[in-house]
């Protein structure tokens, strides 16, 4: 059928063709944990795969139309279904899915928005399992439920083989790309092209004709409503494409539902208009294959998801699981057990699926207590995990014995693509004499959370040795007596004086105030001034451009500290920000609120000292805010690296009040000022790289986030904390663009508990987050991009025992081998 064939339309626009049929996809949306907790919803899962086969057997003979079909919304159900299935369940299977009964979508499962680009394409290797045992392609990939997804997963799905995208987000709390429901071209980074049917949420079949009811009547009452809302945004293709689970009672994690195929049956029966007829992602493809594919529009851009802000509602687990990511790469290269990296990447992978709790939030409710705890068990497991990957690759490359006496040198890996020559930090036991006792090591000593580079524990005795050059690739052993010690920089500096400082007004009222208690710390790239008393930093000056990066404001300095929330005179709970409204909801309606925030800010700064090593000048503060413990900062200028480093610690309070926590950069930007953050690997520019109705007010981060006016540009490097907000404080309702005032805030977003479903309310402990800040002539992506690679996979060390490799050189086991990719492929069979 041709999109612009003509027809006789309900409302008499002969222009616009009339609605033939509707499709009905009848799927099991998959939350992996919401309505049960994750390990019962697996064996359900699999439990209604088995149902299935039953049920579209005794239903063979029905007519045409209502004979139901199934369409597995993604894979992973299916691979576990088929751990355990028997050859003639399997051989059953194979056949309805010929028949076409049984339908698949190419995805994993429905992800959230910080999954990177090895993980993206992880999404699609069920996708193979699958058409092998079955003989046919999959075309088509959807994702449910989710506000948004990266940009280059466009790029991942036309890569195999996939024709059609289909996106069902929920607009709770977010709203939809449009046209939505519509279809159009999806311009990849490459610049390729997929086409995608932005569809309704699933169960609209059930909620907008009122499916629930059993009732032909009610549902030819709910499609009249329905269809002049399509009739009032200019909807013009001949069919609709509505989904349906076993709501009301079961919206998520739905077995097949026998009472919808009889509703059906009489819906056609009745002869009322369009007629039903159950259809599968292959019939939805073969639909949009006969549209006119020129008159689609063509959409270019990073789908930016709105829901991935409850990745502050888990802080600590979420920079857990950004750390072991690196991890797994780094595994990968030194060819890690294959085994034990698959069982790693699960975890991993599972960590950013997009479910994280019980749909009941509340403190005192046994299963979001128990689903808060399974999920943030893979983030620590992940990362165990991976840690072990990478600490018995590198031992097995030290060659060292399973016991042994004494060190004999250290190995230093490379497992990057370029040159690295840097300073490195090692345990001071293992170069310093020990006793007799304490110099034997065992394998399984040396697996102990000290040897690992990557997470040190704090007070740990560490000497710190280099520059030491390794090359791409490559790994190199140090014998003991070889190893280089750091030189005193004379380039570092801290002092005291009187300073004039400029106070960056917003609207251009800027003043010099002449401070006389100010403090300073300098290195060859940067010179930081604070107020001796008060602890405000006053200014940075990037030396090689001559260029002011602050523009302070009253509250805000240098990644000040603000608690926000609802405003206690004027409604202190979630109903502030956003009413739900379930009817307003069908039809794309917003339901945000322009809500009243509260502001609180540091209003006390102590703790206040400058300490100093050979290489590097650290500023320490401590940040008080009301309803916060104190925040802790670590602010080091280094004489070698250009990035400004900075650590900061704080005890998250457990505190179910709706609050977020926020690091306010106030930058000294032009008016017109430019921002890009990334998104699995690839650079996104605000606004210009994003898709109409996608989130512009909030955005996920994988780790950087740019911004830059004609003078100079300015990187915060934030891998542990990925969300983040441009030019100021935009959480409610969605902007369509952001404004480019001058000195805008860059806003790291580090917690918030604003969800009352899915995302738990509470998190309490210990935070601790990395940041590093990159100034620039220009923005230059690449370099910036290379930055982070170098800051989440600093260069490995590892000791080496008295038996174990001599001191030499050589490359790293290379790309990966077949069989670390076959056990990639198969995480979580």
């Amino acid at each position: 059928m041709s999109l612009l064939r003509p027809s006789t339309a309900v409302d008499g626009d002969t222009t616009r063709p009339a609605i033939e049929e509707i499709l009905v996809l009848h799927h099991s949306h998959l939350d992996v944990g919401y309505t049960h907790s994750q390990p019962i919803l697996w064996r359900l899962q699999s439990e209604y795969l088995t149902q299935v086969l039953d049920w579209l057997e005794d239903t063979a003979g029905g007519p045409a139309a209502s004979r139901p079909k199934w369409t597995c919304e993604v894979t992973e159900p299916v691979r576990r279904w088929l751990l355990t299935a028997s050859a003639d369940q399997r051989d059953r299977f194979v056949t309805l899915a010929r028949e076409g009964r049984i339908g698949f979508g190419a995805l994993r499962w429905n992800t959230a928005a910080l999954t990177d680009r090895t993980a993206l394409r992880r999404l699609v290797d069920g996708k193979r399992q699958i058409e092998d045992l079955t003989g046919m392609p999959i075309r088509v990939a959807s994702q449910h439920d989710v506000n948004g997804i990266p940009w280059p997963l466009a790029d991942v799905l036309l890569d195999a083989g996939v024709e059609l995208f289909i996106m069902a987000i929920n607009t709770y709390l977010g709203r939809a790309v449009t046209p939505r429901p519509g279809a159009f071209h999806w311009e990849a980074p490459s610049g390729r092209r997929l086409r995608v049917f932005n569809g309704n949420h699933y169960t609209m079949f059930d909620q907008l004709l009122n499916a629930w009811d059993d009732s032909v009547e009610r549902m030819q009452q709910g499609w009249s409503d329905y269809a002049q809302h399509l009739q009032r945004i200019g909807y013009r293709l001949p069919f609709a494409y509505l989904t349906t689970t076993c709501s009301p009672t079961l919206w998520d994690n739905a077995p097949p539902n026998p009472f919808m195929p009889e509703l059906i049956g009489r819906w056609n029966a009745s002869a009322a208009a369009p007629r039903l007829r159950y259809a599968t992602y292959d019939d939805l493809l073969e639909n949009v294959r006969d549209l006119d594919q020129a008159s689609l529009p063509v959409a270019r851009g990073d789908w930016t998801d709105f829901w991935s802000f409850g990745y502050g509602s888990t802080p600590i687990e979420t920079a857990l699981n950004q750390a072991s990511k690196p991890l797994l790469e780094a595994a990968v290269r030194l060819d890690a057990q294959p085994e034990l990296l698959a069982q790693a990447t699960d975890c991993v992978d599972l960590y950013d699926e997009h479910t994280w709790s019980h749909w009941d939030t509340e403190l005192s409710h046994p299963q979001a207590r128990t689903q808060d705890a399974l999920k943030a068990a893979v983030a620590y497991e992940g990362h165990e995990l991976a840690s072990m990957a990478v600490m018995d690759a590198l031992d097995r490359l030290a060659e060292n014995p399973l016991a042994d006496r004494g060190m004999s040198g250290i190995l230093v890996c490379n497992t990057s693509d370029h040159i690295r020559e840097e300073y490195v930090e090692v345990p001071a036991a293992w170069i310093e004499p020990q006793t007799t006792a304490t110099e034997r090591t065992y394998r399984a000593s040396r697996l102990m959370s000290g040897n690992r580079s990557w997470d040190r524990r704090p007070g740990e005795p560490l000497r710190t040795l280099g520059p030491i050059r390794v090359e791409a690739g490559t790994w190199r052993i140090i014998g003991l007596d070889e190893l280089p010690s750091p030189v005193s920089s004379g380039s570092i500096r801290t002092g005291v004086g009187p300073a004039v400082v400029t106070y960056r007004g917003v609207n251009g009222d800027d003043t010099d105030h002449a401070e006389s208690t100010t403090g300073y710390l300098e290195s060859p790239f940067h010179r930081l001034t604070y107020n001796l008393k008060s602890g405000r930093i006053l200014s940075i000056i990037d030396l090689a451009r001559d260029r002011e990066l602050l523009a302070p404001r009253p509250g805000i300095d240098f990644l000040s500290v603000v608690r926000e929330s609802p405003d206690p005179l004027v409604d202190p709970t979630r109903l502030a920000f956003h009413l739900r409204d379930l009817r307003r909801e069908q039809l794309d309606q917003s339901n945000w609120l322009d809500w009243t925030r509260r502001l609180d800010h540091a209003d006390r700064v102590s703790g206040l000292a400058v300490t100093t090593s050979d290489r590097e000048v650290t500023l320490v503060r401590t940040l008080h805010v009301r309803g916060v413990p104190p925040v802790t900062q670590r602010i080091g200028l280094s004489a070698d690296d250009p990035t400004i480093h900075i650590e900061v610690t704080l005890d998250l309070p457990n505190d179910e009040s709706p609050h977020g926590l926020y690091l306010a950069l106030p930058l000294a930007l032009d008016a017109g000022w430019g921002a890009a953050f990334d998104t699995a690997g690839q650079i996104v520019e605000l606004d210009r790289d994003q898709l109409p109705g996608s989130s512009r007010g909030w955005v996920t981060a994988e780790a950087v986030a740019m911004a830059w006016d004609d003078q100079s540009a300015v990187a915060l490097l934030t891998p542990d904390a990925p969300l983040v907000q441009f030019g100021g404080f935009h959480f409610g309702p969605p902007p369509d663009a952001i404004e480019r005032t001058r000195h805008p805030l860059l806003l790291s977003w580090i917690s918030n508990n604003y969800w009352d479903t899915n995302f738990p309310r509470t998190q309490a402990g210990r935070l601790v987050l990395h940041y590093r800040l990159l100034t620039q002539d220009r923005p230059d992506h690449d370099a910036v991009l290379r930055r982070v690679s170098d800051m989440r996979t600093p260069l490995l060390t590892w000791p080496v025992t008295t038996h174990g490799r001599s001191p030499s050189t050589g490359p790293l086991p290379g790309t990966p081998t077949e069989r670390t990719i076959a056990a990639l492929e198969g995480a979580g069979r």
